[in-house]
């Protein structure tokens, strides 16, 4: 493949990421983050699978050009703000995928995928409500709306714990989905890459003993959102922030639980039936 062709595959991947994700952050715009800023997005499955298929360059850039498109799209319909993603949501989601990316041709195991994903979800999400509390502060008037006088009104303590739950709620409704669809979804396509030549990054399938404490790892990390989330004084501030009574915020405590609980057990099952396959398939 020469240079100029890799050049335009490179191009057609990025735009394929970018429009995919900017549909799927329509679908679900209309569920919103507890403050009504920011969206519940699974969409962040195409920009992670892309890192896997295109690198990190084509993940990044075509998440960042797919949030700003999406963006405009939902500006119709009073669901999102074009400068605020330009401000918040571009960097961030480049930044996060990028190194997303990065980091999976480094180290190219699917069970080493747990921990990245997780890891650049923490960062991506992280830069993402860092500025969308800067935005609020710097550029935005508190007489818009309860969020912004929120954010004006808070000592930097209180803005640190808004931009945790931001972080905390984007990284437990987008890590499952990462985690559990973009290996089946790469699998499943993996014949038609090969059948038109696209070069991905080869992720091996370490053996169960190994996947199973990295499983752990990840779900443990669940398990320590959710201690911080209901039994450390956090709970009172994120019980404010949030909206939450006793009973929601149990219901979302569960589901932490069942998420950790997953996680801990699921990637090893998958592991090993993979493992035995492969064997089988190999003699």
């Amino acid at each position: 493949m020469t240079n100029t062709s890799r050049i335009s595959l490179k191009i057609s991947l990025t735009a394929i990421c970018a429009a995919l994700y900017a549909v799927s952050i329509a679908t679900t715009a209309f569920i919103p983050t507890p403050w009504g800023v920011g969206q519940f997005r699974w969409g962040v499955i195409f920009p992670a699978l892309f890192a896997i298929i295109g690198g990190p360059w084509v993940a990044g850039i075509g998440a960042a050009i797919g949030t700003w498109l999406g963006s405009w799209i939902l500006m119709l319909y009073g669901l999102s703000n074009p400068i605020l993603s330009l401000f918040a949501g571009v960097p961030a989601n480049f930044i996060g995928f990028f190194l997303l990316g990065y980091l999976i041709q480094k180290f190219k195991t699917w069970n080493s995928f747990l921990m990245i994903a997780l890891l650049t979800l923490f960062i991506g999400n992280f830069i993402a409500a860092f500025n969308v509390v800067l935005f609020f502060l710097l550029f935005v008037d508190p007489a818009v709306g309860k969020f912004a006088l929120l954010v004006h009104t808070s000592d930097w303590m209180m803005r640190l714990s808004i931009v945790l739950g931001f972080m905390l709620f984007w990284v437990l409704t987008m890590y499952p989905f990462v985690i559990f669809l973009v290996p089946p979804m790469a699998r499943a396509i993996s014949p038609i890459l090969k059948k038109y030549n696209i070069i991905t990054t080869p992720l091996m399938l370490e053996e169960p003993k190994i996947t199973l404490p990295k499983s752990i790892i990840a779900g443990f990390a669940i398990l320590v959102f959710g201690f911080l989330f209901y039994f450390t004084p956090l709970s009172n501030i994120f019980k404010i922030l949030f909206g939450l009574d006793f009973l929601k915020q149990t219901y979302l405590f569960y589901f932490t639980l069942i998420s950790a609980g997953v996680l801990f057990i699921a990637p090893y099952i998958v592991a090993k039936r993979f493992y035995k396959l492969n064997k089988l398939q190999s003699k």
